[in-house]
């Protein structure tokens, strides 16, 4: 897929028409160039090629949002209708998966061994992940085309999607991905913010409705109130600790970009020698401003500004919503550096602001006069 990607924008490059401009160009340029030079000068020495351009999804948002001027001004909510597709069959085979455990990709020899995962709580049953090997990973790509699709209806998109977003809101509660939850309500509030009188009312139905729902399953019950929990939460309380202490004694230049991994060693086994959960600091201010130091986080910090600048200025609804629900998720969560979450929300992004993609936004009702 990666090697596609590069292909693709390969392509772009030799036959689209000049200039190539978007809102993020600066954005993203300044975070990479902070990121390599992170590396070049990280004490620690640079990560594998791999993990030294895990910023390389976004190139995804590039090829989309410029991809899109070579395409007929419907191609939008055409691609749209193909991510809502993968969506829907993805929740399908979550839900089969929370009852029965079944790997389908292992099913179809696509995978050596079956991907599995026990729903946490709930003894004979599996949280629920797609194509995915792992239940966060679906949860969050889940939770971003979520959000783009939920917008999309509420600004009057066709009600198929409705189907999508239904079935979508239940594979997602038995991920028990309390972070995709966390998303869902993020872009929910952004939703309800800039829509009218009668989107509100009719969203916050929905959110009752899904509430209620989710209220009658205990599982799924018991992990939401868990997020409220010290005691539940007590390892990520300790994967900050030791994030801020990473900070603390490199506070200027940082550790490198995706040097995390190589470096926490030390810094875990000093307190605990014996935790498991050696990843990054699981909050994306955190985790950049440990690798990238304070000029990485401003960097990332403007690509983030600008892109919801951008949307607002366009009222592109469904890429803002799914932004909200990234950043939401990145509170809690590495997404960053998974390329999987990361092509669903440029994928969302390069919809809503390619230099010619207009079919998903909001467009100002005509006045008399």
């Amino acid at each position: 897929m990666q090697i596609a990607l590069a292909v693709a924008a390969a392509g772009l490059l030799l036959w689209l028409p000049r200039p190539l401009r978007t809102p993020l160009d600066w954005p993203v340029l300044a975070f990479v160039v902070v990121a390599v030079l992170s590396d070049l000068f990280s004490p620690y020495g640079p990560p594998d090629l791999a993990a030294a351009t895990l910023w390389r999804a976004a190139i995804g948002f590039f090829v989309v949002a410029h991809g899109l001027r070579l395409l007929p001004s419907d191609a939008p909510r055409k691609l749209l209708y193909c991510a809502a597709a993968g969506l829907l069959l993805a929740s399908a085979v979550g839900v089969l998966q929370y009852w029965t455990g079944i790997d389908v990709v292992h099913w179809l020899h696509l995978r050596k061994e079956p991907a599995f995962v026990v729903a946490p709580g709930v003894p004979g049953r599996f949280g629920a992940m797609g194509f995915f090997t792992s239940r966060l990973t679906f949860g969050h790509v889940a939770t971003v085309l979520l959000a783009l699709i939920g917008a999309t209806l509420v600004q009057g998109g066709p009600l198929p999607l409705a189907a999508v977003g239904v079935l979508g809101l239940a594979a997602v509660a038995l991920t028990f991905d309390r972070a995709a939850w966390l998303g869902l309500c993020a872009a929910g509030m952004v939703i309800a913010l800039f829509s009218g009188r009668k989107a509100r009312a009719a969203l916050a139905l929905v959110v009752f409705l899904v509430v209620i729902l989710a209220a009658l399953e205990p599982a799924v019950r018991s992990r939401f109130l868990s997020s409220f929990s010290e005691q539940a939460n007590a390892d990520r309380l300790f994967i900050w600790a030791r994030a801020v202490e990473i900070i603390r004694d490199h506070p200027l230049r940082g550790i490198g970009w995706a040097n995390y991994g190589r470096v926490l060693g030390p810094y875990y086994d000093r307190v605990d020698p014996h935790f498991v959960m050696r990843t990054w600091g699981h909050n994306l201010e955190l985790s950049t401003l440990a690798e990238t130091g304070p000029l990485g986080l401003l960097a990332m910090l403007w690509i983030w500004i600008a892109a919801a600048m951008a949307l607002v200025r366009r009222r592109a609804l469904p890429g803002l919503a799914a932004l909200a629900a990234w950043i939401a998720i990145a509170q809690v969560h590495d997404v960053i550096y998974d390329t999987k979450v990361m092509y669903a929300l440029w994928f969302a992004l390069g919809l809503s602001l390619s230099p010619d993609a207009t079919v998903l936004q909001e467009r100002p009702k005509a006045t008399a006069g």
